[in-house]
């Protein structure tokens, strides 16, 4: 007993529309998934300027017990702070610690730079991944509808379900 047109073609739309809730749900998941990485990648920047913050603390509070200390033994030696050699080794303390603390500046903007430009890649392949599944929607979709006289009168007898050979 033949299939009716109208079911075979109730069928192909059927397949369809599936085929596109699929696509559409795949892609929200994907969008998801893109998201939860940004976050990440948005924390581990957080994450590296509150280690570079707490590093500068933890430099400052060191500086300070060091130049504490040297203030001390100046004054036991009855060495004065107002000027001389004592004045540079302080200055050179605080030199020494300026210097780290752009050191620790040019680093933290190297490793925010590298985190900003995985989240740029990340966005970008992202966008490809989901390029990618709607084309191959649109082709699925494109291919099942024949392109010549020929194809739609076997298409009409089959709709590319079996072959009556």
């Amino acid at each position: 007993m033949p299939i009716p047109v109208a079911m075979l073609l109730a069928m192909q739309a059927s397949g369809m529309i599936v085929d596109y809730m699929g696509t559409n749900n795949q892609s929200k998941f994907a969008d998801m998934g893109a998201k939860v990485q940004q976050a990440g990648i948005e924390a581990n920047i957080e994450q590296t300027r509150l280690e570079t913050e707490d590093a500068s603390l933890q430099a400052m509070k060191t500086l300070r017990a060091n130049l504490g200390s040297q203030i001390a033994t100046f004054a036991a030696r009855g060495t004065s702070t107002a000027g001389g050699s004592a004045v540079g080794i302080l200055n050179e303390s605080v030199e020494n610690f300026n210097a780290d603390e752009r050191i620790r500046r040019m680093n933290l903007l190297s490793k925010q730079n590298e985190l900003k430009a995985n989240k740029t890649i990340s966005i970008l392949q992202q966008k490809g991944e989901k390029s990618k599944l709607w084309q191959g929607f649109a082709s699925r979709t494109i291919n099942r509808f024949p392109t010549s006289v020929e194809g739609w009168s076997k298409g009409l007898s089959s709709f590319g379900l079996t072959s009556k050979e």
